[in-house]
C-alpha cells in the first residue's frame, strides 16, 4: 500500500485526537482527553491494516468524495485501511438488522482492536441517507463529533440538528437517536466509563 494512505491513516488519528481535545477544552470531559492522548501515541507508531470489503464502503467514499473537513478528508485518503462494520463489530447481538441496517461503525481503540485499550473505545460512525437510528441507551458515556453532513439528535425529550463539528455528549443511559434526511452523515465517536457493550438496550420508540 502507498505510503500516501498510511500517512493519511496517521493524519487521521491525529486529527480525531485534535476534535476530542476540543471537547476536553469545552466540556470538561477528561476522558476526552485521555482519549485524544492514546491517539496521538498511536499515531506513526501504529501499522494500519490492510480492511476486508465491506457492504458500505461505496457509499462511504461517494459521501467523503467532496469532504472538506480535515479528519473526514484524511478519513477519505486513508480508506483503504478502514475496516468497516455492522454495529463497528462490537453491537451485533443488541441491535435488530432492521435498526442497523442504517448506518456502519468502525473501531481504532478499544479491547482487541488496532489500537488495543481496555477501558476506551473511539472510532468513525457512518449513517445512511434519510434513515433513522431508533431510540436507545447505554451505560457507556458517548461522544460523537461530527466531520461530514448533518443530522438530527434526539436526547432524551430535545432534538436538535447537527452539522460539521457538531458535538453531541451523551451521559450514561441517556436515551438518543439519530435521523438524516437526504444527504448521509459522517462522525467520530468515543465511549467511556463502563464501555461494555451488554449494557446497551433498544428502548420503545413511537418515531421507529
Amino acid at each position: 500500500m502507498s505510503q500516501s494512505s498510511e500517512k493519511a491513516f496517521e493524519t487521521l488519528l491525529l486529527e480525531m485526537a485534535q476534535l476530542f481535545e476540543l471537547e476536553q477544552q469545552e466540556l470538561g470531559h477528561e476522558e476526552a482527553g485521555e482519549t485524544a492522548s492514546v491517539l496521538r501515541e498511536a499515531a506513526g507508531k501504529t501499522e494500519p491494516i490492510l480492511a476486508k470489503p465491506y457492504d458500505y464502503d461505496h457509499l462511504v467514499e461517494k459521501t467523503l468524495a467532496s469532504a472538506q473537513h480535515p479528519c473526514a478528508v484524511a478519513a477519505r485518503d486513508s480508506m483503504p485501511f478502514i475496516q468497516w462494520e455492522n454495529t463497528a463489530g462490537i453491537l451485533d447481538e443488541y441491535i435488530p438488522d432492521a435498526v442497523s441496517s442504517a448506518f456502519a461503525g468502525n473501531q481504532l481503540m478499544g479491547p482487541g482492536s488496532l489500537i488495543d485499550h481496555p477501558s476506551l473505545r473511539a472510532g468513525l460512525y457512518f449513517q445512511c441517507a434519510n434513515s433513522y437510528y431508533a431510540l436507545h441507551h447505554h451505560e457507556a458515556v458517548e461522544t460523537y463529533i461530527m466531520i461530514d453532513g448533518t443530522g438530527d439528535w434526539t436526547q432524551g425529550d430535545v432534538t436538535t440538528s447537527y452539522g460539521v463539528e457538531g458535538l453531541i455528549h451523551h451521559t450514561s443511559f441517556m436515551p438518543h437517536a439519530f435521523r438524516t434526511f437526504d444527504k448521509p452523515l459522517m462522525a467520530i465517536w468515543r465511549w467511556s466509563g463502563n464501555i461494555d457493550p451488554s449494557t446497551y438496550k433498544m428502548l420503545p420508540d413511537e418515531n421507529g
